[in-house]
């Protein structure tokens, strides 16, 4: 495996999430990733000052990094509703990720990724998909105007994070509707989301396949009883649903249905603690890539 095949993503943002915010912490670590070349494409949060967004640009250009900005903190820290039924609320929210594409554009970003907003409940959903259709088309055509792709991540609805958009039949049905006008929309897999929705994660990926653009692989418990039941960015590894052998075979289903044609990125995703040395997180979680893609067999 390997050839091309996948290209290993570094998510800094839950990777080294301590340190993530510390000023010229990520531009520093792009240059230490350039140089032991094992990840070929970073994933990076929001909120750099501008000498810092051009050190990451820079950095990235200079070492063929593909680079994707997530917009999920923002959303988070701004209370952003992108898929908000009120026309008030939906407006803002997109307007504000507007506003953050000539930041990304000036990290360097070919990917912008967010999340839809908080789950209305069963009644309202068709009026919120409509929300969240209209905002897709108005984000992917600013986006189209930096060349960027805009991934969204569909999580869970009902276990833990209850975000609107969670089951990936529905997702397809929407970027379906979106790609009509827009060729630049795509989907972010999270195997725990998908997992939480009580999904088999081979059928997701198989249903999903035209859009993914890459994959995190992330652990979670799925016992409603356990104390750590949902997406919690855990080890891959008990008590969670998801270990090595399991990334394994995920690799060998992306290969088979095609997602590797231009080549897929691949993270594994877990939550650094102020507890771990600085790359420890790292080494551990690039030690189970390593592993998953040495063991795997297309």
């Amino acid at each position: 495996m390997g050839n091309g095949l996948f290209i290993p993503s570094l998510l800094i943002s839950e990777i080294y999430h301590p340190y993530c915010l510390e000023k010229g912490f990520t531009a520093r670590l792009l240059d230490r990733v350039a140089s032991e070349g094992f990840y070929r494409a970073v994933e990076i949060g929001y909120g750099f000052d501008q000498e810092e967004r051009k050190q990451i640009r820079d950095m990235a250009e200079q070492q063929d990094l593909t680079v994707t900005q997530w917009l999920t903190s923002l959303i988070n820290e701004k209370n952003l509703d992108v898929s908000a039924i009120d026309p008030t609320n939906r407006l803002a929210s997109v307007r504000q990720l507007k506003d953050s594409m000539y930041l990304a554009a000036e990290c360097g970003a070919a990917n912008i990724a967010f999340i839809s907003g908080p789950d209305p409940g069963a009644d309202l959903r068709k009026a919120a998909m409509e929300s969240f259709y209209l905002s897709l088309c108005e984000i992917c055509e600013e986006a189209a105007q930096y060349n960027m792709k805009v991934l969204v991540e569909p999580l869970d609805r009902d276990a833990h994070k209850k975000r609107f958009l969670g089951p990936t039949n529905e997702a397809v049905a929407l970027f379906t509707r979106v790609r009509e006008s827009y060729s630049n929309i795509g989907l972010g897999f999270d195997t725990a989301h998908a997992a939480l929705n009580g999904e088999d994660i081979t059928q997701a990926l198989h249903l999903a396949r035209e859009f993914i653009g890459q994959i995190h692989f992330s652990n979670a418990v799925l016992d409603p009883t356990d104390t750590l039941y949902g997406d919690h960015h855990i080890p891959i590894g008990k008590p969670g649903f998801l270990d090595v052998s399991g990334i394994r075979s995920l690799l060998q289903k992306a290969e088979e249905l095609g997602l590797t044609a231009d080549s897929l990125r691949i993270a594994v995703e877990v939550r650094g603690t102020e507890q771990q040395s600085v790359h420890e997180n790292e080494r551990v979680a690039r030690t189970v890539l390593e592993s998953a893609l040495a063991g795997a067999r297309v």
